[in-house]
């Protein structure tokens, strides 16, 4: 009988979440989740809790805990005290020359999930997250922020842009999420930070700026291309950055640079368009473009690199 097989499966799975080996745990919380298996929630948050005792020999590297973790927040586990909990685990083991905390991904999948159960003071929650001693986790705060709502999303984020962070990448989250939560309101504040001082966040504003795929980025990309002084790495996120705008005005733009502009340029423009390699149209007219320069080195370069 169908039921059956599915009440074996369901029981082999519950009797993996208390096997005492980490790496048995993890597979089943992944399966678990694979399989929608929602009646199995409050088993992989009993798997969780057991593997609070002495976590760094039942668990080591948090392992199963990061795949128990995810799969609850996969399966709309909606117990706030346990995100909560969470949210202030950490667990640190040994490595050369120190200690590490290992259960940065815990911590960024708690704070997802307490935003996905509704929680009215979920930001308010996240707000230590966000400036979690880990770079992961500030980066797992802000996608959670992100989700929860708009106007408070926007406020946080803002507010973390502005105080700064050690980390860039984070930054760069922040621009991401804010370019998706308010994207008319937020296209003018990310574009300032083209012209701020770090490259490296000038470089991640630029690539924010493409992935919001809005039309009215690729005006802002193209007027920081024409400032007189720019290096060579920021030249070449705004590339990036019109690319992953995937618009036919982004397209018509990178292929005049690919003509018309200097080698270099012309160079990472084939870079910046290769993820549509598959895109017969755009590959002829790449081709086209390098062809009418008599560049043989930037053909040699196209060629290589579209024709995998």
């Amino acid at each position: 009988m169908p039921g059956d097989g599915k009440a074996d499966a369901l029981a082999r799975l519950e009797a993996a979440l208390a096997d005492r080996h980490f790496s048995v745990v993890a597979k089943a919380a992944k399966l678990a989740a694979e399989g929608l298996h929602y009646e199995l929630c409050p088993k992989l948050a009993a798997a969780y809790r057991r593997l609070l005792d002495k976590p760094a020999k039942s668990d080591p590297s948090c392992i199963a805990k990061k795949a128990l973790v995810r799969a609850l927040v996969e399966l709309d586990y909606g117990d706030v005290d346990f995100y909560l909990e969470g949210l202030r685990y950490t667990q640190m083991e040994p490595v050369w020359g120190g200690r590490v905390d290992t259960a940065t991904d815990v911590r960024a999948s708690c704070a997802m999930g307490l935003v996905a159960t509704g929680y009215t003071r979920a930001l308010v929650e996240l707000i230590p997250v966000l400036n979690d001693a880990e770079a992961p986790v500030r980066v797992g705060a802000v996608r959670a922020i992100a989700c929860g709502n708009r106007r408070e999303a926007e406020l946080l984020l803002r507010a973390k842009v502005l105080a700064g962070d050690a980390e860039p990448a984070v930054l760069g989250e922040c621009f991401v999420a804010l370019l998706a939560v308010e994207p008319d309101e937020s296209l003018a504040f990310v574009a300032r930070y083209l012209s701020c001082d770090d490259d490296a966040l000038r470089e991640h504003a630029a690539l924010a700026l493409g992935e919001s795929r809005l039309d009215a980025a690729l005006p802002l990309l193209k007027a920081a291309w024409d400032e007189p002084v720019s290096s060579p790495e920021f030249r070449n996120a705004l590339l990036r950055g019109a690319a992953l705008l995937r618009s036919d005005a982004a397209f018509d733009w990178l292929l005049e640079i690919a003509s018309t502009s200097n080698a270099r340029a012309a160079a990472q423009v084939i870079e910046s368009l290769c993820l549509y390699r598959q895109n017969a149209k755009l590959a002829e007219r790449l081709e086209a473009a390098l062809a009418e320069r008599g560049d043989t080195a930037l053909l040699s370069q196209f060629r290589e690199r579209w024709e995998k």
